[in-house]
């Protein structure tokens, strides 16, 4: 299962290129993790969200990984490394170095009026 979530992930990113971030506005929250895709602390962030993938799926959140196209869209410091967190609206809800806990990123996620409106709609 971890090598099929490592294999989509990399399947995703080397998409995320030629993708636009207003593509998502309005239908999924993305958590975008930006810096060296080998990195140990990235991998280490990328394996604690895949093992709540069930998760992911509720919230409608897409992982990706950053590459300059991102960075220049969402206008990033060059030398930012960690998670960025954009809601549906498109905003940026969280900008945090790594590593950032699941569950700290599924309450602020839960605590926000759209996600409380789904909750509410079920």
């Amino acid at each position: 299962m971890r090598k099929f979530a490592v294999i989509l992930f990399i399947v995703i990113c080397s998409n995320c290129s030629s993708q636009n971030l207003k593509n998502y506005q309005w239908k999924n929250r993305l958590v975008i993790l930006v810096g060296d895709k080998n990195d140990s602390v990235i991998k280490e962030q990328l394996k604690l969200l895949t093992s709540l993938q069930n998760e992911l799926d509720e919230r409608q959140i897409k992982v990706l990984h950053s590459n300059h196209g991102i960075r220049k869209e969402l206008n990033l410091n060059p030398k930012f490394v960690g998670l960025i967190l954009i809601g549906k609206d498109g905003g940026i809800k969280l900008k945090k170095p790594y590593v950032v806990q699941p569950g700290s990123l599924f309450s602020l996620i839960d605590g926000m009026p759209m996600r409380r409106a789904e909750l509410k709609n079920k």
